[in-house]
């Protein structure tokens, strides 16, 4: 603990050295001829006790004390009087906040007892404070910490179903986002035309319809427990199966993008009358065992899957533009689903990073719809 500050205030020259002398070891020690030394002293300084005789010229202790009520309320306060005086002390000590007073001659070392006991009470009661403040100080820190989880949840749902955020926030292994093998689904998305379409509106105008329209977009793929894991350009990627797991999650990302596709009609509606415009998509869908986690550098990171499955994702998607708003999934996919879709072969295709042909499919229909009960709507705000 810092040593405290203690005034001694006596007339009298002799006294004053002596109460100097005796206080020197247990506190700083400021001296004052007369009350109103007295108070300069205090309002420059950091006094934790006054210690005062009572009998001074011009202001008496307990005047000083009454003084002192508005300068330094709580300072603790000592006098030191004759026998003689005390019934006359008792209704002064009341109005000075007296703490204690002493009868002279007094004994040093009583005094210094007395003096010893209040500054300990002194340490104490700052010891507290400080454990309260630092008490408080750590609520705080808590309370703020559960209201960035809350609004970190927010973001993350506007992403990610609810119920996968639940499972994600529940699970403790360390692996969930530091790289771990998942069997998944990947959809990928493309606006078909786009890069024309904003080459003739205002960059406003364009970038409103692509939040709407990638609005609508993150629902339905939330809604059927999928993860957007980014937007490209014009473009969107999403996971079925990560972070969290999901059964049937080939079904599920198909029948995402069935939904995608049944609900262009009404966003081109909306386009049509705003701009004048249509717009066609296409949509990729693979399925094969990924690495997911947190990918990127010490500046950025971002939570994402890799691997092969992904990137014949892409190259699926861009087979679609052999034919507007349409679904292509990979035989991978299929072999999951094909007695739950309606589908057609559009045959053996040569892809992009790959050595054998693969066997894309149309879907045309879902014909077993996933039950979505588990799974709530976290809809972007």
């Amino acid at each position: 603990m810092s040593r405290h500050n203690v005034l001694v205030v006596d007339d009298e020259q002799d006294s004053l050295d002596l109460l100097q002398r005796t206080l020197r070891k247990e506190c700083i020690v400021f001296a004052a001829k007369s009350g109103e030394t007295a108070l300069r002293l205090l309002k420059d300084n950091n006094i934790s006790m006054i210690i005062a005789d009572q009998k001074m010229p011009e202001m008496t202790g307990t005047e000083l004390f009454q003084h002192t009520l508005k300068v330094c309320p709580e300072v603790t306060r000592i006098i030191l009087t004759g026998y003689s005086d005390v019934e006359d002390l008792i209704d002064a000590i009341n109005t000075g906040h007296v703490y204690r007073y002493i009868t002279k001659p007094w004994k040093p070392e009583e005094l210094k007892m007395t003096v010893r006991q209040v500054l300990d009470r002194l340490d104490l009661q700052n010891e507290n404070e400080g454990l309260l403040q630092e008490l408080q100080d750590q609520v705080s820190k808590l309370a703020n910490s559960i209201e960035k989880e809350v609004r970190i949840r927010k973001v993350f749902e506007r992403y990610v179903p609810e119920k996968v955020v639940s499972e994600v926030l529940e699970r403790a292994d360390e692996h969930l986002f530091t790289g771990e093998k998942r069997s998944v689904s990947i959809l990928s998305l493309d606006i078909r035309g786009f890069t024309p379409f904003s080459e003739k509106h205002e960059p406003e105008k364009v970038v409103d319809v692509l939040n709407k329209f990638f609005t609508e977009v993150s629902k339905i793929i939330i809604n059927r427990g999928g993860t957007v894991d980014k937007f490209i350009g014009d473009g969107v990627l999403a996971v079925f199966g990560a972070p969290a797991s999901l059964d049937d999650h080939a079904l599920y990302a198909v029948s995402a993008a069935m939904d995608i596709k049944n609900s262009l009609s009404g966003f081109n509606d909306w386009l049509k009358d705003q701009m004048g415009e249509n717009i066609g998509i296409g949509i990729g869908i693979n399925t094969g065992e990924v690495i997911s986690g947190n990918v990127g550098s010490k500046e950025k990171m971002e939570y994402t899957v890799v691997g092969g499955p992904v990137n014949m994702a892409f190259r699926i998607q861009d087979c679609t533009k052999e034919k507007l708003n349409s679904v292509l999934i990979s035989s991978f996919t299929h072999n999951e689903i094909r007695d739950r879709v309606k589908a057609t072969s559009w045959g053996k295709k040569s892809l992009k990073g790959r050595a054998e042909e693969m066997e894309l499919f149309e879907v045309l229909e879902v014909l077993d719809t996933p039950d979505t009960a588990n799974v709530k709507d976290a809809s972007p705000a």
